[in-house]
């Protein structure tokens, strides 16, 4: 394949990656002040997560370190610092992950406080992430 429709490839997935990412916090967080979250609602977030965002992510990370490996960008300090972020990022992805299992299994009430507050946290990542690739400032 060409090195535009894998890059186009890698951008689609991480899009289908952040939109759960953002998407379920933002949609515990109104469950959980109008209500509560009850374990079936939570069940349906989990499932769609796990089949939309988790396997997104994994694309994110094989098509985006192919791309490096093409392009012989290893060396580069700006990928190790986006790398760095996208490790965080995947790191509030298993955080997000288990908050869901949890209250899908009715193991835990209400989703930490944290979790509630993710979809900031993805979108700072997301523009330091952005902001690497697009500037390379070093």
């Amino acid at each position: 394949m060409s090195y535009l429709v894998i890059k186009s490839l890698h951008v689609v997935a991480m899009v289908v990656w952040l939109s759960g990412m953002i998407s379920v916090p933002l949609a515990l967080s109104h469950m959980a002040r109008n209500g509560g979250i009850d374990s079936r609602q939570a069940a349906q977030l989990r499932a769609g997560f796990s089949m939309l965002s988790t396997p997104a992510m994994m694309i994110v990370w094989a098509l985006g370190l192919y791309l490096a490996y093409d392009l012989g960008s290893f060396g580069d300090a700006w990928l190790h610092a986006k790398l760095a972020l996208v490790v965080a990022m995947s790191g509030l992805h298993g955080v997000l992950s288990g908050q869901l299992r949890q209250l899908a299994g009715a193991r835990l009430a209400k989703p930490a406080g944290i979790v509630l507050k993710l979809h900031w946290l993805v979108g700072l990542l997301l523009l330091g992430i952005v902001g690497l690739v697009i500037i390379k400032p070093f």
